[in-house]
């Protein structure tokens, strides 16, 4: 089995939890909650149902680790149907994965748009809130 780690992002947010399996490794992206109950800290996985705390939040992250790392162990233990039908018992749905496509579109020497389909072509602004 190929070794698991995890990299905490507190700035990076995510709509879903998605968990990918290949090649005998897994990959996810997981959104976590943080607090404090009493004077322990604890970190979240709603998603997974799995928790991990501490007196610091150093201890509750490494707890979570820990246990997200079992969790995975645990669905290598699995055969692929058991796998899956336990990750769709947490709610998760399985997606066929699909190659990236890569758009074609581009703006020519004389700073037209091109390969868009005709009369799609919208302009709007992006700003920060």
């Amino acid at each position: 089995m190929s070794k698991m780690s995890f990299e905490w992002d507190s700035k990076q947010r995510s709509d879903f939890d998605e968990i990918r399996i290949k090649n005998g490794s897994i990959g996810a992206t997981l959104n976590i909650l943080t607090g404090k109950q009493g004077d322990y800290f604890l970190h979240y996985c709603p998603s997974l149902e799995i928790s991990g705390y501490g007196r610091t939040a150093d201890e509750a992250v490494a707890l979570i680790k820990s246990e997200l790392v079992v969790f995975c162990e645990d669905l290598f233990e699995m055969n692929p149907k058991e796998r899956e039908q336990y990750l769709i018992s947490l709610g998760f749905k399985k997606q066929k994965f699909h190659n990236k496509n890569f758009s074609k579109a581009y703006v020519d020497e004389k700073g037209r748009l091109r390969d868009f389909d005709e009369g799609t072509v919208k302009r709007e602004l992006l700003q920060t809130a």
